[in-house]
């Protein structure tokens, strides 16, 4: 059944996140420790929308066990775009599962079958689609076709948004996200360009969410002058976590053992 062009997976997805967000993100703000959940994310012009989607359970960290870290300069890999999905629309059904040949050894292959059965994604080397490449880095072009079939995006506002997407096969869709006001663009103030082909970073990840979902930003407390000190040695743990993920990417066999492989 769709409404509105959508369908009503999404709308009640959307509802629901409406009525969390109306009585808990006072509270959620209100039990922040100072600088928020997550230690490398202070001054980030992304954070309250990270602490929006970590009140939400969509985001754990990036460093297991403890995760006081979420690497918001890290690049989202296709394995952890179907986590942050997932767990955004709370599917279940893997359809029985092993969808794909390569991502048994990867710690989102439950998430990766997940999203296949729920038709978000068809794999990654058409047209045969036996692979999800887990550990490839999402562009902003790939994450446009991910949201659009996840919350059921129809409307182009008459497409031609931007001038540097016209050769994309992710064109159709990068009008979809921005008239329904998820991108504003990658350059602004201008933002007439979208940069189809650039990683989405984890921080940007954050904030595509939250204005999917609808979801309200999450000012933290302001960090005390001891947890800046202990943010400013996560930034750099982050900034080597990251590099690690960067590496991680073009290695499958070592996505696992990586602090930064988790969304």
């Amino acid at each position: 059944m769709q409404f509105d062009g959508r369908p009503a997976r999404f709308l009640y997805v959307s509802l629901l996140a409406v009525i969390v967000a109306l009585t808990s993100t006072a509270l959620a703000a209100a039990v922040l420790p100072p600088g928020g959940t997550f230690s490398d994310d202070d001054g980030n012009i992304h954070e309250a929308n990270i602490e929006a989607i970590a009140a939400e359970g969509i985001t754990r960290g990036c460093n297991p066990p403890t995760n006081s870290l979420y690497c918001p300069d890290g690049t989202v890999t296709r394995g952890q775009m179907a986590a942050f999905l997932v767990r955004a629309f709370g599917y279940t059904d893997d359809g029985g599962g092993d969808w794909f040949i390569d991502d048994d050894s990867s710690i989102f292959a439950s998430d990766i079958d997940k999203l296949r059965t729920a038709g978000i994604t068809l794999g990654c080397n058409p047209p045969f689609n036996d692979k999800f490449c887990p550990d490839a880095p999402v562009t902003r072009g790939q994450m446009a076709a991910f949201l659009v079939r996840a919350f059921g995006y129809t409307d182009d506002g008459g497409g031609d948004w931007f001038i540097d997407d016209d050769s994309s096969i992710f064109a159709a869709d990068i009008d979809k996200l921005a008239t329904a006001k998820v991108t504003l663009g990658c350059n602004p103030p201008e933002n007439d360009r979208y940069c189809p082909n650039d990683p989405v970073r984890r921080d940007q990840m954050a904030s595509f969410l939250t204005r999917a979902m609808g979801l309200t930003p999450i000012i933290p407390p302001p960090p005390t002058s001891s947890s800046s000190s202990s943010s400013s040695s996560s930034s750099s743990s982050s900034s080597s976590s990251s590099s690690s993920s960067s590496s991680s990417s073009s290695s499958s066999s070592s996505s696992s053992s990586t602090s930064s492989s988790l969304p």
